[in-house]
């Protein structure tokens, strides 16, 4: 515009002198850049233009699992803490298995058991079942060695009754001491006493009443300490028997099998009906070991999935119930990425949408997922998610990362320079050259970053656009491409 004012001052300077001077003989020559418009050209390119934006996202597994035990038992060691990595079959945590060693080695005795007499029975050189039955030796044998397993079943009720109530008088011991534990044990409050002045009226009642109060403490703990040690003489005793139990099972058991093969009878008849029966009886047997043998396992606890440990709920001595579970684990393989965003921007994401998460100056690749339909109602926003893709070392639980992701984007779209446009109002515009002349073209814009912008109507790749500003640029003026002086002074001819 300066430009242009300048050259209309210029003009009118001449006019003026050649009025003055008229009849001179002078001729004046009117050359002025007024009439040429130097710009830079370009076509439109067809492209894509996205804009970025970003969020704070925070890191969660898309998998979790809750270990379960499979046993109710004390727990031994606790081998894992939170945070750490796990592989699927780990050793998370061991169980006391006492109960179930003594029941596996139950079944296994009735196994072998129902094998001997299968055998016995129905073997090389064996008698029938009637035959064997006749001979008392035989009966009374077979008869102690079912006693005998009778008892040995009896013996491992009472041991697991015992053990609960060790377990249920220690818990008791330890609910009295904090109870009457006003100090840090029982034995403190007779210290207490000891350190009140007894030669006033009022400190000989208050050591009577410290005094009965570490009587009454002192008494009761004695008592359930006393019965904590009889329950566990009890236990060792029954320990101790069901191990005298299997040896009396296995010694009569031999006597049972020395007096079938002493008893030289004449092969009868085998009763098919006889032999499915005791068949059976093998299978049962062994079917029961496969059962004892399966919760025995149950007793280690162990990772069901590959990933880090989100909780443990489990320290030593307490008791594990299938009730609570054990453990938490994440999946490492698959974490996820989860945002908040306004209605608008939820509008310009798509599933399947690539996206980039940026953690401790570390990059991962992710993707959306989902897209949430209704407003949040803790935000106000909606919720997207996505999920991490390759490698997640570094990706803790619960923790924050940087999201960054094309908001909004167009494809097979006008692209011209930001530059290029004008507005009259709310009307844009460019100026495009039409043989060898600029016109205003008005167009309809649409995305934009600070260099490029979209043009939705009024121009195509076909069309030559004025990139660069000029004072001349006007409708119909004529266009150069080359470098000019929009200076030039006007200059007169005699």
């Amino acid at each position: 515009m300066k430009n242009r004012q300048r050259k209309m001052a210029v003009l009118l300077c001449v006019t003026l002198s050649a009025l003055a001077f008229g009849g001179c003989g002078q001729t004046v020559v009117e050359e002025t850049a007024e009439d040429v418009a130097v710009v830079q050209t370009a076509n439109p390119e067809i492209g894509e233009l996205k804009l970025n934006a970003n969020f704070i996202a925070t890191i969660n597994p898309d998998e979790s699992v809750y270990v379960i035990p499979k046993a109710t038992a004390e727990v031994l060691e606790v081998k894992v803490e939170a945070g750490d990595v796990v592989e699927e079959g780990d050793v998370l945590a061991v169980l006391d298995d006492t109960m179930a060693q003594i029941s596996m080695k139950s079944a296994q005795i009735q196994l072998d058991n129902a094998k001997r007499a299968y055998n016995l029975q129905y073997g090389e050189g064996a008698t029938t079942l009637n035959d064997m039955k006749s001979d008392s030796t035989i009966s009374q044998a077979e008869d102690g060695v079912n006693k005998l397993q009778e008892s040995m079943v009896d013996a491992m009720d009472n041991l697991q009754k015992a053990k609960d109530k060790l377990k249920e008088k220690e818990n008791e011991l330890a609910d009295l001491k904090v109870e009457y534990d006003f100090r840090e044990d029982v034995d403190e409050i007779k210290d207490y006493a000891d350190t009140i002045d007894k030669n006033t009226p009022q400190g000989a009642a208050d050591y009577a009443a410290v005094m009965q109060r570490y009587q009454a403490a002192a008494t009761e703990v004695k008592t359930v300490e006393g019965t904590i040690t009889q329950y566990k003489s009890t236990i060792d005793q029954l320990e101790g028997t069901i191990e005298d139990l299997q040896d009396n099972i296995d010694s009569t058991y031999d006597s049972y099998s020395q007096a079938v093969t002493s008893t030289n009878i004449s092969n009868g008849e085998l009763l098919e009906e006889q032999k499915k029966t005791s068949q059976n009886g093998i299978s049962a047997a062994q079917l029961q070991v496969d059962q004892v043998k399966e919760n025995l396992e149950g007793y280690t606890i162990t990772a069901t999935i590959s990933g880090v440990i989100e909780t443990v709920n489990l320290k030593e001595h307490d008791f594990a119930t299938s009730s609570n579970p054990a453990f938490v684990i994440s999946n490492k393989n698959s974490m996820t990425a989860t945002y908040y965003v306004s209605e608008d921007v939820r509008n310009t994401f798509a599933l399947g949408q690539q996206i980039t998460l940026e953690k401790d100056n570390k990059f991962y690749d992710g993707e959306v997922i989902e897209i949430g339909s209704a407003l949040d109602a803790q935000t106000g926003l909606f919720k997207i998610k996505a999920a991490v893709k390759g490698d997640t070392d570094g990706l803790l639980s619960g923790t924050k990362a940087t999201v960054t992701t094309d908001t909004y984007h167009e494809k097979n779209a006008v692209i011209i320079p930001y530059d290029s446009v004008y507005y009259d109002g709310a009307q844009a515009y460019v100026y495009t050259v039409v043989n060898g002349k600029a016109w205003r073209t008005e167009v309809t814009t649409g995305l934009y970053d600070t260099d490029r912008i979209v043009i939705t109507e009024g121009l195509t790749e076909e069309d030559t656009l004025i990139t660069t500003w000029s004072a001349q640029l006007r409708d119909g003026v004529d266009i150069s491409t080359g470098e000019s002086n929009t200076d030039t002074d006007n200059s007169t001819q005699e």
